[in-house]
């Protein structure tokens, strides 16, 4: 496997920016993201919040990749959406720098009015949560949308102008049959998508899903048979010519996702919303999450600030590996760890690094930037394993 050249497009110095709407129509039973049951929450009035705090925090701020996300930024009345993009244009001018401007939406809140309110903000790409094609696994997963619904949201995004399109899946429902999960991969493929996010189904602490498990109701899918469903993945997007750049991300040629390539990278990022994470000059920074006690600290006069912290640099340099490792062909520049957090990582007591490295799970290349580091082949399914050892504290 040769070593990737990271594009040139991405400044290291430049922020990114995520705005975070926090309301679905329903709550999945697998996400752990700060989301919430709409139950007529006035959507006007969080605008108006999202805007108050980013005129507040960082006018001017001119991100250089922008992604809308949440919760369901597709729920917000087609004009509401325009209203939100056209005020943080005016206020951060992110139509002008930033190289992908992308929304998250969910089929059942994403129709031609609220595709071309998008577009006429600036929006540059869409990415829609399929999740999945079969009508009992939506079910299950308490997703209100049904396979006819996905194909008429990529509809009207294509129809609206939208020429970069991601889709997400996610596979390794407990009993799920592989030819099923094939079916669901080639049909999303039909539908001509430049990206593909293909999740292994998690049980993350405090899901329904979880409890459901704990509960002896539920049982997680063999461990084979996910990495069997994984390299078949692999394997269909490839003769579909997407390419895996990151553990769940596939991608036609030049489109993978900027703002996630920016995140993995570790590159400065503003959150704007409730819930949304920051972190930048070595701070780290969570807004209040609750989107009631968001709104109202900002409309109080306060920021939205719930917490903010200074990580110490061996974090720091883990949060590095924990996020490079990921980009399968790109891995982590080894000089750039040390310049952003004084922490050179092949001298860590115990060298763990030199003993992963032995062990074939990871390799250092020299690349045009100098050493990087990455994983394996082999080790690439075992990444968790390996940022296990890396850690901080508690190497073994």
């Amino acid at each position: 496997m040769e070593l990737a050249t990271p594009p040139g497009v991405l400044l290291e110095s430049l922020p990114s920016l995520y705005v975070h709407l926090p309301f679905c129509k329903s709550r999945c039973r697998y996400c752990d993201f700060n989301a919430w049951v709409w139950k007529g929450q006035d959507l006007g009035r969080l605008v108006d919040a999202l805007l108050q705090e980013a005129e507040l925090r960082v006018p001017g701020l001119r991100p250089q990749t922008f992604f809308l996300g949440g919760g369901t930024p597709s729920l917000l009345p087609p004009e509401e959406l325009l209203r939100l993009l056209q005020g943080l244009d005016a206020i951060l001018d992110f139509r002008d720098s930033s190289l992908e401007s992308s929304m998250e939406a969910n089929p059942e809140s994403f129709d031609e009015a609220t595709a071309e309110a998008a577009v006429a903000g600036g929006l540059n790409r869409i990415s829609i949560g399929a999740q999945s094609f079969r009508p009992p696994v939506l079910a299950a997963y308490d997703r209100p949308h049904g396979p006819e619904d996905i194909e008429k949201a990529v509809a009207s995004a294509r129809g609206a102008g939208f020429e970069n399109l991601n889709l997400d899946l996610i596979f390794a429902f407990p009993g799920q049959d592989p030819l099923e999960w094939e079916a669901d991969l080639n049909r999303a493929l039909r539908l001509g998508p430049q990206h593909l996010s293909c999740y292994e189904l998690t049980f993350e602490p405090g899901t329904p899903l979880t409890r459901k498990r704990d509960a002896g109701r539920m049982e997680e899918e063999d461990s084979d048979l996910c990495l069997h469903l994984f390299d078949r993945t692999l394997e269909i997007c490839s003769e579909a010519g997407l390419d895996r750049y990151e553990i769940s991300n596939f991608s036609l040629p030049g489109m993978a996702c900027l703002h996630n390539l920016a995140g993995w990278r570790r590159l400065p990022l503003v959150g704007i919303g409730p819930g949304a994470c920051g972190w930048g000059d070595g701070v780290h920074r969570k807004n209040i999450s609750d989107p009631a006690a968001w709104q109202a600290d900002l409309e109080g006069g306060g920021d939205g600030l719930e917490e903010s912290s200074t990580p110490n640099s061996q974090t720091s340099a883990f949060e590095h590996l924990m996020m490079g490792l990921r980009l399968e062909k790109e891995g982590v520049r080894l000089s750039r760890v040390k310049e952003s957090t004084g922490v050179n990582v092949e001298d860590l007591p115990g060298d763990p690094l030199a003993l992963l490295v032995a062990e074939g799970l990871l390799e250092i290349l020299s690349g045009p930037e100098g050493r990087v580091l990455r994983a394996t082949p082999a080790g690439f399914p075992l990444l968790d394993h390996s940022l296990q050892r890396l850690l901080p504290e508690g190497r073994g």
